[in-house]
């Protein structure tokens, strides 16, 4: 039984044959992860002494440079015998997350077939601003939803985008909603705003991924008002625009606050108070921020999005670090629940992880 070491936590663990990420769930360690199955990059680490088997990433998550670095995805490799490994990010107990009753009290309809929900559940709920939670209507499947209220607050609110022959968001569009009961389950994730960063926010999001950066933005400005943060909202159409007054009374509150909507399917003019860029978000990240290496980068939005993000990212020396990331998809066929894609995943992962050998370079702890 191979064992491992992680930095900065007291004890080796066991590893049985699973994934590191399984090990470090299932002995308490708050390794940071998201989605666990290789999408987001969340459970990033540094192998820094021995060799695993890694299944395949995206490039956009893992690089070949960063594997040559001896960079790993936490839920992709298994040990080969003992190693170390340091995350990359600090170590934070999370908000326990529980299961409990919600209703809903408030319903509202927006542009692009958004419904936005607020759920008051029976006994309040601390989070990190950024995470999100499961909800089960009725006899329908679980389904993922990032938070948008503030931590603290009493009602938690979600941005639902009502998808063809989706059964839990066409739930969420119904007329009679209000006061129906809801599971509430969470708070999960590791794209939570960090809080010992006092340089400049960068946050990107896609579609409904604005609802985390909205909870990450208010959080942040919260604690300081005069905080330099840029949120790119990026959607294909200006019909897909659905919170565009709520943004542009925040810029007014705050003027070191600027928002930028991204729109790569529409073309000039379009109207609005806030600016837009006829382009891909990754495009309008270039053209605004040749360098971050000060900055905290959080993205939330479609996989491949959040892919191509974490690429130019890496182009503009953002460290792995300061990458912290939320991916999730509106279609149905992302919208199994997240244990069952997460198991396929890695059952298929043993049939075919090639196995990776740490680089000399990389054997000594930095």
């Amino acid at each position: 039984m191979a064992k491992i070491e992680l930095q900065d936590w007291p004890a080796p663990l066991e590893n049985g044959g699973e994934t590191v990420l399984e090990t470090m769930i299932a002995n308490g360690v708050p390794f940071p992860y998201s989605c666990a199955s290789g999408d987001c990059g969340a459970c990033k680490g540094r192998l820094l002494c021995g060799e695993v088997a890694h299944d395949s990433a995206p490039e956009g998550i893992l690089s070949a440079a960063e594997r040559a670095d001896g960079y790993v995805l936490a839920c992709r490799c298994a040990p080969k015998g003992d190693i170390r490994i340091a995350a990359l990010d600090e170590l934070v107990a999370l908000p326990p997350a529980r299961r409990q009753r919600g209703w809903v009290v408030a319903q509202q309809r927006r542009r692009g077939d958004v419904i936005v929900l607020q759920i008051r559940p029976q006994q309040p709920v601390e989070f990190l601003a950024g995470q999100f939670f499961y909800l089960k209507f009725d006899n329908l499947p679980q389904r993922a939803y990032s938070v948008a209220s503030l931590p603290g607050s009493e009602e938690l609110e979600f941005h639902i985008r009502v998808v063809p022959d989706g059964k839990t968001s066409g739930y969420a569009a119904r007329d009679d909603l209000l006061g129906s009961e809801a599971m509430v389950d969470g708070p999960h994730g590791h794209g939570y705003w960090r809080q010992n960063h006092d340089g400049p926010i960068v946050a990107i999001a896609g579609g409904t991924g604005l609802a985390p950066m909205l909870s990450i933005i208010g959080a942040a400005l919260r604690e300081d008002a005069r905080r330099h943060i840029h949120l790119y909202y990026a959607a294909r159409e200006e019909a897909d625009v659905y919170w565009e007054a709520e943004l542009q009374a925040l810029v007014r509150q705050y003027p070191n606050l600027q928002v930028t909507c991204s729109l790569s399917r529409a073309q000039a003019p379009a109207q609005g108070p806030l600016p837009r860029r006829y382009e891909r978000v990754t495009e309008s990240l270039r053209q605004d921020w040749p360098d971050l290496a000060d900055a905290k980068l959080y993205v939330a939005g479609p996989p491949r999005m959040v892919e191509a993000v974490a690429a130019v990212a890496r182009e503009l020396s953002l460290a792995p670090r300061d990458l912290h990331t939320d991916p999730f998809s509106d279609s149905v066929d992302h919208a199994l629940d997240g244990a069952l894609r997460t198991w396929v995943r890695r059952w298929l992962a043993r049939w075919r992880r090639p196995p990776v050998a740490l680089p000399q370079a990389a054997t000594q702890e930095s």
